[in-house]
């Protein structure tokens, strides 16, 4: 089957030169790794481990609970620019 693939330059220059010092065709390199990246893939998922993230209190007042941090810096930056605010 042909089909068409857009792969980054240096994917690409890497497998390429892959090719060369194994002496295989371009075409069974490609192949392969993307076998290996397929098997590697199914591995991960029948290990069933996941990343999971611990959440921490961060102790914020109350006012700032649900923002983002872009949201947090704003307000803090807003502050620090109020008249009579101590400066950085």
């Amino acid at each position: 089957m042909r089909t068409t693939l857009r792969i980054s330059d240096i994917i690409l220059r890497e497998r390429r030169e892959r090719a060369k010092r194994s002496g295989l065709p371009f075409r069974q390199v490609v192949e392969e790794t993307l076998a290996l990246g397929l098997a590697r893939q199914s591995a991960r998922k029948k290990e069933g481990k996941t990343f999971r993230v611990q959440p921490h209190p961060l102790g914020l007042k109350a006012a700032f609970r649900g923002l983002s941090l872009n949201q947090l810096y704003d307000q803090r930056e807003a502050e620090e620019t109020l008249p009579g605010s101590p400066s950085r």
